[in-house]
């Protein structure tokens, strides 16, 4: 037998306790059987710190382990796998689609966790994440505007694969603090084209995934480029991986400077780029991104500092983990906030780099792979 503390993973809401709660004395505090109803109950028991007592048994605790999973380390490896594709002499662009389908399982799963990786994860060649990251955001427009599955999935690959055309430059581009070169201008305008042509050459001809790659940096106002098309040439998928290029470039560093901060990104994107945006896709990342995603570390009114794990249905109002109290110190368990109320309001963004050695997966539970979580952007 073994003691083990009280976590969200461990409580199914609504069904019977499968032992019995006892404090740390081993006095029992609700027995085998009884009901936890509610959310708030739930944390109210985890914060003050009970036990239960479990049978250890080897092939039961690796069964666990196969059933539930952290969606936020899975995508932070997937995104690894994705990088290592490019490592080989020869690349088969076609893996790539795998990939955009284990996006989408995992987005399904939880779809907070997933998307805080975009602010969160910074490991490995700056083109390639910036092109996970795009792919990631992507599928959360593109699902909440129930585009179907093949269709969002071809649309993922085209965002993995859009800058394959200049990876090398990009990485120099990330490090490059002076204007691009007359030649340096005329790759990345030619970069599209570069590669619909590489896609095309191993056999690649779905029309969606080839749209995506050849109009990503196209505009629904008559900007962007290289060709300028029609606004009904372009495609809702291919607009959404724009804007999502667009975001995931703005809130991403560089090696001489910090990214933009989450909310500044986004008034940019919606006020100042808004010519550039349709409508009803404009609506879906207010609706999946806001101005405070998943993974923004924030500065609340009381002095401590925090990060946003979940959206909840007023943007303005996420639900938060907080890292740092007001005087400084890291909490060993971050209590939950909600950004309501004087207290516990949003001050301002800040950069994740405030805090050090976090271990962000532990902010976000594991999920069973049975139970998703797709359209449950009010969950907490």
């Amino acid at each position: 037998m073994a003691k083990v503390q009280l976590e969200h993973r461990h409580v199914i809401l609504g069904e019977p306790l499968a032992f019995d709660l006892v404090d740390q004395h081993g006095r029992v505090w609700l027995k085998y059987g009884y009901v936890i109803k509610s959310e708030g109950q739930l944390d109210r028991l985890i914060d003050r710190g009970v036990f239960f007592e479990e049978i250890i048994d080897e092939s039961q605790r690796q069964q666990r382990e196969k059933e539930n999973v952290s969606v936020f380390l899975g995508v932070s490896e997937l995104a690894d796998e994705f990088q290592q594709l490019f490592d080989r002499k020869q690349i088969n662009y076609g893996e790539v689609l795998r990939v955009a389908e284990l996006i989408q399982e995992l987005c399904e799963l939880d779809g907070d966790a997933a998307l805080a990786n975009i602010q969160l994860y910074r490991n490995g060649r700056y083109s390639l994440r910036h092109s996970f990251h795009t792919a990631l955001l992507t599928e959360m427009l593109l699902r909440h505007l129930d585009r179907p599955r093949e269709v969002r999935c071809h649309a993922l690959a085209g965002a993995l694969t859009m800058n394959i055309g200049m990876l090398e430059l990009q990485d120099l581009l990330y490090q490059q603090n002076v204007p691009l070169t007359l030649e340096q201008k005329r790759d990345v305008i030619a970069h599209p084209q570069m590669a619909v042509e590489a896609l095309r050459k191993q056999g690649i001809d779905h029309p969606v995934w080839l749209e995506v790659v050849e109009h990503h940096h196209e505009m629904i106002d008559g900007s962007g480029y290289p060709k300028r098309p029609p606004v009904n040439v372009l495609s809702i998928e291919s607009q959404a991986v724009s804007m999502a290029d667009r975001f995931c470039a703005m809130i991403s560093e560089r090696k001489y400077r910090p990214g933009t901060l989450s909310n500044l990104a986004a008034q940019n994107l919606l006020s100042r780029q808004a010519a550039t945006i349709a409508p009803v896709l404009a609506n879906a990342f207010r609706k999946e991104v806001g101005n405070y995603p998943p993974g923004t570390l924030v500065a609340l009114a009381n002095g401590e500092v925090a990060a946003v794990i979940r959206r909840l249905l007023n943007p303005e109002h996420p639900l938060m983990r907080s890292l740092r109290s007001p005087s400084g110190i890291r909490y060993a368990e971050p209590p939950k906030r909600i950004a309501s109320g004087p207290v516990f309001a949003i001050k301002e963004a800040v950069d994740a780099q405030v805090i050090k050695d976090c271990d962000w997966a532990s902010l976000w539970p594991r999920v069973e792979l049975e139970e998703s979580k797709d359209g449950e952007a009010g969950a907490a």
